[in-house]
């Protein structure tokens, strides 16, 4: 009679927990291992499975690790496992770093992977019921690889090969599609703020239709068609005033304009695939966001 394979974690953390408590329909969870006895437990509670420890002393063999701490103790936890005699011949070890590769979970004989997925676990609860779908990039030991590409396939994620030496580019493009996108709207909001308009909050903000209705236009059409704004119409006064309005104001953080060049530039190389043949109006943009010394802001 086959058994299930049993799956442990070190690290069951918002990430951990969801993974642990979705795939715990399809094998067997062993321990769920932090920091605390307290956290443990609470994992657990939500997994609906798994002993809660709260020491590596107490740790038992395992099918499937699961490595789910933040990426600087990854290879620490993966040498406690080496240094307690955890891991046997054709186990399978992963972590689930997007920057890190499955090349720091060194040893021979067992099968190492990583799976990182494309999905923000801000709250657990919503993330095991909204998991289906979710892209997740793998690589490691084709073994290891075709075994969690079954299990994510039977919890409704949409696993993808990527080559482990451009792992850490892919992982630049997540960050900067989902961390940075937070702080450019917190940075609104803060700009909005220091024009006398408070809203008590994002959900509220009116700036939040403008935001959905932009999102919806870039995945309904294309990056070049979505654009707005001043820079696609060449309005070289418009910036300026704004560059000056984002540093005079008394509330105003020193990133602020910084930041508004920065991503200025970035929308004018956009806004050049409008106008390939070339635009003076983006000329003296692209100029003044590139702050030459030629360029003066005048209020």
């Amino acid at each position: 009679m086959s058994t299930s394979p049993i799956l442990s974690c070190i690290g069951a953390g918002r990430l951990g927990s969801t993974l642990c408590k979705l795939l715990a329909q399809h094998l067997s969870i062993g321990q769920v291992l932090n920091r605390s006895q307290a956290s443990s437990d609470q994992a657990a509670e939500f997994i609906g499975a798994g002993t809660a420890i709260n020491n590596s002393d107490q740790l038992q063999t395992a099918d499937i690790w699961l490595l789910a701490t933040p990426d600087d103790a990854i290879e620490s936890n993966f040498k406690i496992l080496q240094a307690r005699s955890m891991l046997r011949s054709g186990d399978i070890v992963f972590h689930c770093s997007g920057a890190l590769t499955a090349a720091i979970l060194r040893q021979p004989s067992v099968l190492s992977a990583s799976i990182h997925p494309m999905h923000s676990f801000a709250d657990p609860q919503r993330s095991a019921k909204n998991f289906a779908g979710t892209p997740c990039a793998i690589e490691g030991h084709p073994s290891a690889v075709a075994k969690l590409v079954k299990l994510f396939n039977a919890i409704g994620a949409r696993p993808f090969e990527i080559s482990s030496t451009q792992k850490v580019l892919y992982h630049a493009a997540a960050v900067m599609s989902c961390n940075y996108l937070v702080t450019l709207l917190d940075t609104g909001e803060n700009i909005l703020r220091a024009a006398g308009i408070d809203s008590g909050g994002p959900a509220d903000s009116p700036l939040r239709p403008l935001i959905e209705q932009t999102i919806q236009n870039y995945y309904s059409t294309s990056a070049k068609r979505a654009l707005t704004g001043p820079i696609t119409r060449g309005d070289h006064g418009t910036v300026v005033a704004h560059l000056s309005a984002l540093e005079k104001s008394s509330t105003a953080n020193p990133m602020w304009p910084d930041l508004y060049r920065s991503l200025g530039l970035a929308s004018v190389l956009l806004a050049r695939q409008l106008n390939p043949t070339g635009s003076a109006e983006l000329d003296r943009i692209e100029k003044l966001l590139r702050a030459d010394k030629d360029a003066q802001i005048n209020p």
